[in-house]
This record gives structure tokens, C-alpha cells and sequence, in this order.
């Protein structure tokens, strides 16, 4: 099934602002190394999604926190240039914007973020409840555990049709004795294996399939996209787990392929296709979205992502 409209889309959670800078290869402890490119340019996890979703062609509002800094105008700006809505986006007086920098290496090509944090959505600040239910799909990805507790507590009491997508990095690694539990309140998921191996407290991959598949009967999750890099995605529901391939794409930096992913979950999603196309999807909107220094450089269209898609994956499913 696909819709005869651009699906509507809410995101909730955290925007930044991103200095990126690419080197040969990380110095050992008190040495240098040569910077090979700067960039300096909007990020964030949520407003990653937020930007993604637009560029499919998707109606998205997103609902996040920006300090009254320089660097929240050019975040504000940078969401309203790409047709994200902003109308939920909320100033908090006296605190900063968040900022990444983040230093990428291309041997071997990883990347480490040192985060600034500043002003974030928390339970208490006030949100537009209808609005953020009222599409097709909810991407939920604040950091602070009480408001997503409060948002994962309305739909069955306010919106039962409503649709919610989780990222798992903010309720991974910080101690939560009901991390799964929240997890499984979503209608679907998505983690990197290190993440969800926490959240389900278990220490094998396998072992955390098992664990989803056991918990989701009766709970209502559907569905767990769990990232593998390289190597593509596993698609897990109650019944089947499933390695869905990557795409073969010249890689410059990974910095918000997860977010990327993300986007093309909530894009199947929407769709209500089956989830190994979902998958698919997401493998190869994620991998776009690694061609350029910087998390939103190389997000594509709708039409470049059908592209890639149709020369098929890296290696046969």
C-alpha cells in the first residue's frame, strides 16, 4: 500500500548544531594531525530525521528545543529552509543551543562526537499533544526518560490509531530498570546492536532476538530494526528475524546515517509497507546519507533513493 498523499510525520526530540572536522587518522596521545576539512552545519539526531523525511517529500513538524543563541537562529533557520515545521519548536530563555564536534577519521573511518548539551524538550514543557499524534507516524527521541514515558503513555488513552517509531540511543547505557519495558511500548524500534544489547540486558545478538520475540507477544511493539553498518540491518517481529542487506556506496562520514535510518523506518512506516521493505529502504537511505562530510549534506530525494533501491543491495538477500 502506498498513500495518494505526502504522509505527515511528527518527530520529538533533540536538535544541534554540528562542527565536523576530518582528519587521515587519529594522533596518538600528544601528537597532531593534519585537518583535511572543516564543516560547520545543523545536526542533532531528531532534526537529522526531521530533514530527512522533507527531502523524501514527507509534511513534518518537529518538536524540539533550541537555546536564544546565534546558534539556534541558524538551527531554526536551517529546518525552515529544508520545509521542516517549526511551529512546535520551542526558545528556552538563557540557555544554549546544543553543539557537536565531531572528528572523523578515514583510517580507519570512524568518528567521535564531543557534546555540548544545552536545551532540551523535558517532561513539563508544554506540547501540542493532538498535533504530535494526529499524523501517521510519531518519531519519539527525547533524552529526557520522564517525557518519554509521559508521550508512551497517551496514545491508548488519546489516539489508539496512532503510530510510534522509537529510536533507542536515549534510554540505552543509562541504568533504566525499565529501559525494555518502554522499549516495547513503541510500535517499532530501532537500535545499533551495542544499544540494544543493553536495553534488553542480554549479551549476544541472538540472545536479544529471543528476548524481543518472547516480549512481544502481547506487547505493542511490531517490530525491531536493529543497524549492523556494513552489513545492513536485521528485521525482527514476533515470528521472523531477518538479515535485510547494505548498499554499496562510497562512505566519507557515518555521522547521522542512524538518524537517516531512522527516516526511512518512519517512511515505511507511513506507508504501511511490509517490513523487509521497510528495511530495505532504510539500508539504502542510511547509506546515502554517508557520502558527504556532515549529517544532512547528502540526504537525497525520494527519487535518488528509488535509484539506488533498484540497483540492489551489496550482497543477494
Amino acid at each position: 500500500m502506498t498513500l495518494d498523499r505526502a504522509p505527515r510525520i511528527a518527530c520529538v526530540g533533540l536538535s544541534s548544531w554540528d562542527r565536523l572536522i576530518s582528519v587521515s587518522e587519529y594522533p596518538a596521545v600528544g601528537e597532531q594531525a593534519d585537518v583535511l576539512e572543516e564543516v560547520s552545519a545543523p545536526g542533532g539526531t531528531t532534526t537529522n530525521t526531521a530533514v530527512a523525511l522533507a527531502r523524501l517529500g514527507a509534511r513534518v513538524g518537529i518538536a524540539t528545543a533550541i537555546g536564544d543563541d546565534e546558534r539556534g537562529t541558524l538551527v531554526r533557520r536551517s529546518l525552515e529552509n529544508e520545509g521542516v515545521e517549526t511551529g512546535w519548536l520551542a526558545v528556552k530563555p538563557g540557555e544554549i543551543t546544543d553543539l557537536a564536534t565531531v572528528i572523523v577519521s578515514q583510517q580507519p573511518l570512524e568518528r567521535t562526537i564531543f557534546w555540548e548539551q544545552g536545551a532540551q524538550l523535558v517532561r513539563g514543557d508544554q506540547l501540542d499533544i493532538a498535533g504530535l499524534f494526529g499524523g501517521d507516524v510519531l518519531v519519539v527521541d527525547v533524552a529526557d526518560v520522564p517525557l518519554r514515558r509521559f508521550l508512551l503513555d497517551l496514545p491508548a488513552h488519546t489516539v489508539p490509531t496512532a503510530r510510534i517509531l522509537g529510536p533507542l540511543t536515549y534510554l540505552a547505557h543509562r541504568n533504566l530498570p525499565d529501559a525494555f519495558d518502554l522499549a516495547l511500548r513503541h510500535d517499532a524500534i530501532v537500535s545499533n546492536e551495542r544499544d540494544l544489547l543493553d536495553v534488553t540486558g542480554t549479551w549476544t545478538l541472538s540472545d536479544a532476538v529471543k528476548a524481543l520475540q518472547h516480549r512481544m507477544r502481547g506487547a505493542t511493539l511490531r517490530a525491531a530494526l536493529i543497524t549492523r553498518g556494513a552489513e545492513g540491518c536485521r528485521v525482527v517481529t514476533e515470528t521472523e528475524s531477518v538479515n535485510v542487506p547494505a548498499y554499496l556506496v562510497d562512505v566519507v562520514d557515518p555521522t547521522g546515517a542512524g538518524d537517516a535510518f531512522v527516516a526511512g523506518v518512519a517512511w515505511g512506516m507511513a506507508q504501511r509497507w511490509p517490513w523487509l521493505d521497510v528495511g530495505r529502504f532504510a539500508n539504502a537511505l542510511g547509506a546515502m546519507a554517508c557520502c558527504s562530510l556532515g549529517a544532512q549534506a547528502s540526504l537525497p530525494t525520494l527519487e535518488e533513493v528509488e535509484t539506488l533501491l533498484a540497483t540492489g543491495p551489496a550482497t543477494g538477500d
